[in-house]
């Protein structure tokens, strides 16, 4: 299958006429979608009937980029992962985001902050993957603290352990791909929606690409210049 990609200009469009008054989505809807899409590339990936591990590190950033990972620890625990999120900057921008947290109690997964042993997960011995749910679409540098510190504790750690990243990996410019040396070379990304240009930069022998977030009609797709994905079955998720 050829790579069908929209720049982060078209799809920050697409993103705006989805929750546009006359089509009414909101942020809350794409969201969940995108969450569960991710949690179940993370299934077909890593199923629990061949891996004998099932603790997932979420590593969460303050945007909609961590809120996409809040919501697919949900969905992993759902599946019978035991994931873990790590929550370093939450936002308080909308109470959506405690809300999402509140949701995570709730079903009992630890939500940790910058005061707890994070690091202590990132043992290919014990840890399935780590889901990259830092910075995404929207991300510019500099990284501010204690970001920085983070992304290199997992670029120490990504050629032992599988990193799946949400829509964009860290550190990669959405259109240009990696802007400096100090980025995540994931092991499996999630594009949503579509494929923003970056993702041309993977290199295939290292990174498996999977599409989710199965939200559009086929003529919505043709109108931002692409086609619809042949998404099988009731699949939220598609390996291109």
């Amino acid at each position: 299958m050829a790579l069908k990609t929209v720049s982060s200009k078209l799809a920050a469009q697409l993103d705006k006429e989805l929750m546009g008054p006359e089509i009414g989505f909101t942020l809350e809807q794409l969201m969940e979608l995108a969450g569960l899409s991710v949690a179940q590339a993370v299934q077909r990936q890593f199923p629990l009937s061949i891996y004998h591990k099932n603790k997932i590190l979420v590593v969460a950033g303050p945007g909609n980029n961590g809120g996409d990972g809040l919501v697919c620890a949900r969905h992993l625990a759902l599946f019978g992962y035991r994931p873990v999120v790590f929550y370093p900057k939450r936002s308080s921008r909308t109470p959506f985001y405690g809300q999402l947290v509140n949701q995570l109690k709730f079903f009992k997964i630890p939500v940790l902050s910058t005061d707890d042993d994070w690091k202590q997960l990132l043992h290919a011995k014990d840890t399935l993957c780590v889901v990259d749910a830092i910075f995404g679409f929207s991300f510019k540098p500099p990284v501010r603290e204690p970001f920085g510190s983070i992304i290199s504790e997992l670029i120490s750690v990504q050629d032992q352990l599988p990193i799946v990243s949400v829509d964009v990996p860290t550190g990669w410019d959405v259109d240009e791909g990696p802007v400096s040396t100090e980025h995540i070379v994931p092991s499996m990304l999630v594009s949503l929606t579509v494929p923003k240009p970056c993702s041309a930069k993977l290199d295939k022998d290292k990174t498996d690409h999977f599409v989710g977030g199965r939200f559009i009609p086929p003529d919505f797709a043709v109108k931002y210049g692409f086609e619809p994905f042949p998404y099988p079955s009731t699949d939220q998720i598609l390996k291109l």
